[in-house]
């Protein structure tokens, strides 16, 4: 399953790039009009059955849990497990104007809460490690994805930071990709 990810993360990556024959400075991002849902459409793609995210976060659970309030976007898509015992999470926001860097902080500090004060699952505390906040002009994008192998899980905790690692990797090389 692993290669095939890794394939489809390959072929998404080059497709996303062609047409970009130059690099766009910070001015240019904030100005590009990207579709969030193509991003979501190509990371949930990416994963496949292994895309876990399936419920889609209310206005209010978005500002409750997240800090987000909607005087901070334009479009958001924030999604997580039905279940508590998941974490993997996509949230993908279209900040308004100029609010690139407060969104990106508000979901940075949600992360580092989740990391050092949030009760986990064994797994899931490695896992979030391994989330990821970025932030491309006033398009900000945080990722906790992937699913951990028995293997890592029975070879210890590195192990599973590691997997964890490159399975949110893909995520972040796909929206990378949309802003090369």
């Amino acid at each position: 399953m692993r290669k095939s990810i890794i394939g489809i993360v390959a072929i998404v990556t080059s497709i996303a790039l062609s047409g970009c024959g130059s690099t766009n400075s910070d001015n240019e991002q904030t100005k590009k009009n990207i579709d969030i849902n193509e991003i979501q459409s190509e990371v949930a793609k990416a994963y496949g059955d292994d895309y876990i995210p399936s419920y889609e976060f209310d206005e209010e659970y978005i500002k409750d849990v997240f800090g987000l309030s909607k005087d901070l976007y334009d479009e958001i898509i924030a999604e997580g497990p039905k279940v508590s015992f998941n974490i993997d999470t996509f949230i993908a926001v279209k900040a308004k104007e100029g609010k690139g860097e407060e969104v990106y902080k508000i979901l940075s500090d949600y992360r580092e809460s989740q990391i050092n004060d949030a009760m986990q699952y064994p797994t899931n505390a490695i896992k979030i490690q391994a989330s990821d906040v970025s932030v491309y002009g006033d398009y900000v994008f945080f990722t906790c994805l992937g699913v951990i192998s028995e293997e890592s899980q029975n070879e210890g905790d590195e192990a599973i930071l590691d997997e964890a690692k490159q399975d949110n990797k893909i995520a972040v090389d796909i929206i990378k990709g949309f802003f090369e």
